[in-house]
């Protein structure tokens, strides 16, 4: 079934919706040597196998559906007042979530229109928020109104419903997706490339999930499950607990009051980096990092590189830095202000945004019993 109800910058547009579900997560780099070998999520190794599926099969089609007496049903909601996705914030995270979670036990899988702008975002986050989940979750959108002759809205719409009750059942859609242009993608490993035309999103470093053609296509990649502590509750976002996280990217002829007046005030940042993780080598920058590390800030560090690594051999001077492994800047962005809203004590959150929760990094898996300390560190001191 399918249940709607969300934001889009569409105005006659229908709906936003959630759920919960279980993620694939991607693969691990437990050591450093292994890190040229095992970078790529894309690679054809990583694929376990692909399940095709004729594509012209609807539901009603399906003569193994008919015998069952199968159907899909969907309902339709929408917000109040739709807002463009521009305005999104992380309340409507939140509130996009509850719903969810108010009709988990009702549907089967949840679609949610959402405007391309910020739907990177929206995915990312509720993978965060919606935790591990056993049902569909995925955000779709449109570069043109569904109501204009050459929508791409349409396919979209379709072949996002088709995913979240048709295959429902797939155990490796259970988690929070995005669909763009036949192609079903995680949703915390997606950026938004390009503006100008209907392919709008991409995966740099995992696979799709599914490929929606003349045939349909499902590529079951090869996973490992985080151990997570019954601690570790997904927590939603609130206006009044929504922490300060700032983005600082780097770029030539940085300065040292730039630095200072995003680092001063902030409760995390996200360090866009040259390549694999480098900043420049000045004494200036050694002592902002550090003096931000001492109040308490969490840093975290990935590459500002389309597709690539931060290597974790880069601890970023002394000042505690944490690499994001392959993380994008939006997937890291949501789950630092996920962090930082949970509640859990300091050391838990640097562990925590060391490793994978969701298959939002290369990164190892995350377990209670990990060492606190990875390759290329050196011990650090509990905040």
């Amino acid at each position: 079934m399918w249940y709607s109800s969300c934001t889009t910058a569409h105005k006659k547009d229908l709906q936003r919706v959630i759920n919960n579900t279980q993620k694939i997560i991607g693969h691990p780099l437990p050591l450093l040597k292994e890190f040229y070998s095992n970078r790529r999520l894309r690679r054809a190794d990583r694929i376990k196998k692909v399940i095709t599926q004729p594509g012209h099969q609807l539901a009603e089609d399906d003569p193994k559906a008919k015998s069952q007496k199968y159907k899909v049903l969907y309902r339709m909601d929408s917000l109040p007042t739709p807002i463009d996705s521009s305005n999104v914030t992380p309340k409507d995270w939140s509130d996009m979530a509850e719903k969810i979670k108010e009709h988990m036990g009702v549907y089967d899988g949840f679609v949610i229109i959402h405007g391309t702008d910020t739907m990177a975002f929206t995915s990312s986050a509720l993978s965060f928020i919606l935790g591990k989940i056993n049902k569909p979750v995925i955000v779709t959108g449109a570069q043109m109104p569904i109501f204009h002759p050459r929508t791409d809205g349409l396919d979209n719409f379709v072949g996002s419903m088709l995913m979240a009750g048709y295959f429902c059942d797939r155990e490796m859609l259970h988690q929070v997706m995005l669909y763009d242009l036949n192609k079903l993608y995680q949703g915390n490993r997606v950026v938004k490339f390009d503006c100008d035309s209907f392919s709008v999103f991409d995966s740099p470093n995992v696979f799709p999930i599914a490929s929606l053609e003349t045939t349909i296509k499902l590529y079951e990649h090869k996973m490992v499950e985080p151990i997570f502590p019954p601690s570790l509750k997904s927590k939603a976002f609130t206006r009044a607990e929504t922490p300060e996280v700032r983005i600082l990217r780097f770029f030539p002829g940085i300065t040292e009051n730039y630095v200072r007046g995003i680092l001063v005030g902030a409760d995390g940042v996200i360090l866009e980096t040259y390549g694999s993780g480098n900043v420049p080598d000045v004494a200036w920058l050694k002592e902002c990092l550090t003096e931000a590390d001492k109040r308490g800030v969490l840093m975290l560090n990935c590459t500002q590189v389309y597709r690539g690594t931060v290597l974790p051999i880069y601890a970023t001077f002394e000042a505690h830095v944490i690499p994001g492994y392959d993380i994008t800047p939006e997937a890291a962005m949501t789950k630092m202000i996920w962090v930082l809203n949970s509640g859990f004590n300091p050391e838990t959150k640097r562990k925590i945004l060391k490793h994978s929760l969701y298959g939002e990094s290369c990164a190892p898996p995350y377990s209670p019993l990990l060492p606190n300390v990875e390759p290329g560190e050196r011990e650090q001191t509990p905040e």
